[in-house]
């Protein structure tokens, strides 16, 4: 029973030290990019030593992988509920761009840095590419059923929806205003794909 009872404890603990080192990591992302981030720094940030930050996450790709993962778990999610009840096509894109617009407006800390270091970090250009796939996703699935998206309009409609869209449309505009302008732009993009 005594054994039982510290595994358990020795599991809550390790459980909780991982927590504390993921949220370190995804503040010091936040502030100075996943490059510019020691281990150094998030063991002091989390309160425990570089070995212990090792022994949870013994590869950068791990790390990534953690802090992605608590982020996105805080975020608005962008899925198909976000479409509601409606059929009208115009009204799906439009909810898709407010949804995708609100979850880029909460990652936007992360992604300032992010964005240009997924050029040189292969875990992160993984983490962007499988969710610019999802993206596609969505996008097809807020045409259909009665259009088919071709990949050109998919090519423009994920350009409108990622994170250099949303920057340049709030700059000088509210999140509401730039999500209403990702997602006229969108509708403005209908009659460029091929009906169902």
């Amino acid at each position: 029973m005594p054994r039982s009872y510290t595994k358990v404890r020795r599991a809550k603990l390790e459980a909780r030290t991982r927590e504390k080192i993921v949220q370190a990591t995804a503040a010091l992302h936040a502030e100075h990019g996943t490059l510019k981030t020691s281990y150094a720094m998030i063991a002091k940030q989390a309160g425990v030593s570089p070995q212990t930050v090792y022994n949870h996450f013994p590869d950068l790709g791990q790390l990534i992988n953690g802090c992605t993962s608590h982020v996105y778990a805080q975020a608005p999610q962008v899925d198909e509920a976000c479409f509601g009840e409606t059929e009208s096509t115009p009204e799906r894109l439009r909810l898709l761009a407010q949804a995708v617009y609100e979850q880029l407006s909460f990652m936007a800390p992360w992604l300032r840095l992010g964005w240009g270091e997924a050029e040189v970090i292969p875990e992160l250009a993984e983490i962007f590419s499988r969710g610019q796939a999802e993206l596609r996703k969505l996008i097809a699935q807020a045409v259909a059923p009665a259009y088919r998206a071709t990949p050109d309009f998919l090519d423009a409609a994920t350009l409108l929806l990622d994170y250099p869209a949303w920057k340049t449309f709030t700059h000088g505009r509210s999140a509401a205003e730039a999500a209403k302008l990702a997602g006229e732009c969108l509708v403005a993009l209908l009659p460029s794909i091929n009906q169902a």
